[in-house]
């Protein structure tokens, strides 16, 4: 058999539709973010640009001349409006110190990326990538001449470390990196020259270049600095010198000192200064009386297409607030100028109220949020008559036509929504209308037949159900204290249930003790956002329509992901469909053909649509997006969410104020 070509292998990620592609500014093709698979260099002998706080550490001796600190051929980053000028401090803010809510700021640096307007994966760190020995074999072509913030030189000895001493550790890993093995089988890796890897896998992985892109591409580093790390790694470190190093710094053993060194949020170093990073800025002031700063980087490898050295911005200044209502207070107050993660779109009144004063503007992004909640019946729920009911397809379609979209919509949402199930957003190849809309009408008399049907006849004085027990039909739902979002419209399905006969209670918690209840399954109903739904995450990370994942807010079969992440060893078998999802899962992962891998999308979400194992509320609300008036290079309407890790694909290292400083600065 012919080894495939490496365009067989292309994952394309969500394709908008015309209309949103062109408000995404993709007008041209010079809007794609990086050019070909080797980028762009300038004529021989030419002089790069660089930022003036740079130029003056060349002057004084303290830094090399950036020609020296460029690879030979940078990456050209085309503008998404115009070039840029530098200076200025991009300010923004996380809730109770969650790294993820800031994913985009510091621009994370995957091995490959999502292009700019969202259709495909693009090279990044990889100049290119290959399938070989009919697709077992997948090998990355890394570019030449990178050079980590410490100026030392990036190559594929990062992942040899990575690999072999880090992800194959015992002591640092319990087990093999999940995303990297296929059909339970870890692949073997190979360092063939320093600027070319290779895994080998028992069949195609024909997931790995999206993972490698989004997603856990971005948590979880495939390569590492060795030659920062080798000094707190057992394998490589004096014995003496390490246990010194571990005392000092107040460890037990070497691991525990080596994860915190090499600690990192979406490939940011968060504690430790002295990590070395491939991001346009790194880590100066780690997080202090709730500040962190992180500067430019002087070797990030990008530059415009006039050869100005990227970023335009001077640095990033993450300030950390104790809960949602601070940070959106200190947003209206004009303390920020880039927020574009968990902002809460009941708070639109307030953000635009402040616009003026606080010299920044809100732009409505779309999310990859099919339904902005899924809520969630456990199927493995310990309580066996719920577990009867909520296996009952026909208590799921009367809770779903018990809802009144229209008012969630109305009520929480400002209008801006339309009534959807947890299916995939507009837009994506594996839209069906059909089923996104299915059982989403209000029609609490058809609510009232198919509980009747079931056997729910018996109500108390209060008009309540009885379950089959002879006990009240009461539900309790668990949600995370710091999601009002969730809570406004729990408040509402109460009032909906009392129409129908049902109790619904409702219980706001810490969000680790939800996360605690739904690992041990003891959690009867649970509400998320309903995320990840777009073509960039569906074939990889099918979290809401495929029990898989063991980690999450997988209400509805947590106990059937954990049978299947621990092949067999924990949690519950699943039968019947469950089963038949998984299994198709199983087939998506190593299947390259995009009209095969069309049908298993297809099928998967045939089978969701029919057991509804996901109720969602409403669908298409917009997410409120705060951006400085004077920063530049930001579409006016986009797209931000997980799949796109918020919006890295905007490029955060082109973006820039006009004028040099954002015009709300304070002295």
């Amino acid at each position: 058999m012919q080894a495939p070509k490496r365009e067989e292998f292309m994952i394309r990620t969500f394709a908008p539709t015309r209309r949103q592609f062109l408000k995404l500014g993709g007008l041209a093709a010079s809007s794609i973010a990086l050019g070909g698979l080797g980028g762009r260099a300038f004529a021989q002998g030419s002089q790069y640009k660089e930022a003036p706080q740079l130029a003056e550490m060349v002057a004084s001796g303290t830094l090399p001349s950036v020609d020296e600190r460029l690879p030979e051929a940078p990456v050209v980053v085309e503008p998404l409006e115009s070039v840029g000028t530098y200076g200025g401090h991009l300010r923004t803010g996380i809730i109770q110190n969650r790294g993820f809510q800031a994913r985009s700021a510091w621009g994370p640096e995957p091995i490959l990326r999502i292009s700019r307007d969202g259709q495909s994966v693009e090279p990044n760190l990889a100049e290119s990538w290959e399938y070989t020995n009919d697709g077992k074999t997948f090998v990355l072509h890394l570019r030449r001449g990178i050079k980590w913030s410490d100026g030392a030189s990036f190559d594929a000895s990062g992942f040899d470390f990575w690999w072999n001493h880090v992800n194959l550790n015992a002591e640092l890993s319990p087990a093999p990196m999940a995303q990297f093995m296929v059909q339970g089988e870890v692949p073997t890796f190979e360092m063939v020259d320093d600027h070319t890897v290779q895994w080998t896998f028992v069949a195609p992985h024909a997931n790995l270049p999206a993972l490698l892109a989004h997603g856990p591409g971005g948590s979880i580093p495939r390569y590492l600095p060795r030659h920062y790390l080798e000094q707190f790694h057992a394998d490589f470190a004096d014995e003496a010198a390490l246990n010194g190093r571990v005392a000092e710094a107040g460890f037990s053993t070497w691991a525990e000192l080596f994860n915190n060194r090499s600690n990192v949020q979406w490939l940011m170093p968060f504690d430790n200064p002295a990590m070395p990073t491939l991001l346009p800025f790194k880590l100066s002031r780690p997080m202090q009386l709730n500040v962190l700063v992180a500067d430019r980087n002087p070797y990030y490898w990008k530059v415009d297409p006039e050869g100005q050295q990227l970023p335009y911005v001077d640095d990033i200044v993450l300030t950390n607030y104790e809960s949602g209502e601070v940070r959106d207070a200190a947003i209206a107050a004009g303390e920020m100028n880039w927020v574009n993660t968990d902002t809460t779109f009941t708070n639109l009144p307030l953000y635009r109220e402040g616009q003026e004063r606080g010299n920044y503007s809100v732009k409505l992004w779309q999310t990859d949020r099919a339904a902005e909640h899924t809520i969630m019946f456990n199927h493995t729920v310990k309580d066996p008559v719920l577990r009867e009911l909520y296996n009952d397809v026909r208590f799921k379609r009367a809770f779903s036509l018990a809802l009144d979209r229209q008012q969630i919509a109305d009520t929480v949402y400002l209008g801006f929504a339309v009534p959807s199930q947890l299916q995939m957003i507009p837009g994506s190849k594996w839209r069906n209308e059909e089923w996104a809309t299915k059982d989403t009408e209000y029609d609490p008399d058809g609510a009232n037949a198919l509980l009747d049907e079931i056997g729910l006849t018996n109500r108390d004085g209060q008009g309540i159900r009885q379950r089959s027990d002879g006990r009240p039909l009461v539900l309790n739902m668990d949600i995370p204290v710091d999601d009002p979002g969730s809570l406004a419209v729990a408040e509402l399905i109460i009032e909906f249930m009392r129409e129908v006969g049902i109790t619904f209670n409702v219980r706001s918690i810490a969000r680790e003790q939800v996360r605690a209840l739904i690992d041990n399954n003891d959690t009867e109903v649970g509400i998320w956002i309903g995320d990840k739904c777009s073509d960039a995450m569906f074939p990889h990370s099918p979290e809401w329509h495929v029990p898989y994942l063991a980690t999450g807010w997988n209400v509805w079969g947590m106990a059937w992901a954990q049978f299947y992440a621990s092949g067999g060893q924990q949690g519950e078998e699943p039968q019947g469909d469950a089963k038949l999802v998984q299994e198709l899962f199983d087939e998506m992962q190593i299947t390259v053909d995009e009209a095969r891998r069309l049908e298993i999308g297809n099928e998967i979400l045939r089978i969701n649509a029919e057991n509804l194992w996901n109720i969602g509320d409403v669908g298409q609300v917009p997410i409120p997006v705060i951006l400085g008036s004077n920063l530049r290079n930001y579409p006016e309407e986009g797209f931000t969410g997980f799949s796109w890790l918020g919006n890295y694909n905007y490029q955060i290292e082109q973006t820039y104020f006009e004028g040099g400083a954002w015009s709300g600065e304070r002295s």
